[in-house]
């Protein structure tokens, strides 16, 4: 049946997907690639991992959030100055860890350009206006052709994001291996006119078969990781070819909604993180930088869609 979860009990019982620990071979959705790995065991179906980001998606209230302060961002685009203000929040308990997060309204970009840009194509669309990201690769990629209850324009893949590191002479380059789930719920939340939702879960690649592996951006066969410019290299990712790499780990929450408010519709932007990214950059120190970090992503989102309108 279309929407139903394996078992009753989630796409996998007793561990939650928004967690920090990487997903395996075995914890992903059922893929005819993956058939050799994965028959023996009890991966989820797409209906049923959908289900369960939906219902953790739901669960996640920022409200139950400390507010930690908020920032004012500036920035040109459309041949005019535009300000945005976001709220800084972050909740830490001893089983999640630290999870960062904001929000933000806008007027100056409607809901459906916010979708456009931060849903769809998540990924490629943040290396066009992230200049920390120079290699968005998919690794794998799922065709959804059923219907899913509760949800619909269901997207997985399987991508490796590069980034480059301030102090590029001390730091090593970073690569993310994330699952991203993206949908549109059929009922948005209460007090939302329409929603969207993306999510980034960490993959353990290396669980998954050679076939797979070896899309990857990565070379890891002289016992470390190295970045393997692809044959379609930018001048910059030419650049970065042979430098070495750490794995970090990433999972996210973002959710658009339409909103309607003093008689006016409006967008909001929402998004909760935690990661660390690994190597010699101690956790305090990370942490200390991430809340500015994901405030910055806003306006050079924002200038990204206000500047496709005249592309």
């Amino acid at each position: 049946m279309a929407g139903q979860v394996d078992g009753g009990a989630g796409a996998l019982p007793g561990r939650k997907l928004l967690k920090l620990i990487p997903l395996n071979v075995n914890q992903v959705p059922r893929h005819h690639e993956l058939h050799n790995e994965q028959s023996s065991h009890l991966p989820p179906s797409v209906a049923s991992f959908v289900t369960q980001c939906l219902k953790e998606a739901n669960e996640e209230d920022l409200s139950t959030f400390q507010r930690t302060g908020e920032a004012k961002e500036t920035f040109e685009a459309g041949g005019k100055r535009h300000t945005v203000t976001i709220e800084k929040m972050k909740k830490r308990d001893d089983v999640e860890g630290t999870w960062f997060a904001r929000r933000s309204m806008h007027d100056d970009v409607s809901y459906e350009e916010m979708d456009g840009v931060l849903r769809e194509n998540h990924d490629k669309n943040e290396m066009e206006y992230t200049p920390a990201i120079y290699d968005v690769n998919t690794v794998l990629e799922w065709e959804v052709n059923e219907n899913i209850d509760g949800v619909r324009d269901v997207n997985l893949r399987i991508s490796q994001m590069h980034h480059s590191m301030p102090a590029p002479a001390l730091l090593n380059d970073r690569v993310f291996t994330v699952l991203l789930v993206s949908f549109i719920p059929t009922t948005p939340a209460p007090g939302t006119l329409a929603q969207s939702i993306d999510l980034q879960f960490p993959i353990d690649l290396s669980s998954f078969p050679a076939s797979v592996k070896e899309r990857s951006h990565v070379d890891s066969s002289q016992g470390k990781l190295t970045y393997k410019a692809p044959a379609s290299a930018s001048t910059f990712q030419k650049k970065q070819d042979g430098r070495k790499l750490v794995e970090g780990r990433y999972v996210s929450l973002e959710k658009i909604s339409k909103m309607e408010v003093n008689g006016k519709t409006t967008s909001r932007w929402e998004m909760m993180t935690d990661s660390d990214a690994e190597g010699a950059l101690p956790m305090g120190v990370q942490k200390l930088g991430i809340p500015s970090a994901i405030v910055k992503d806003v306006p050079l989102a924002l200038k990204y869609i206000i500047n496709k309108r005249g592309g």
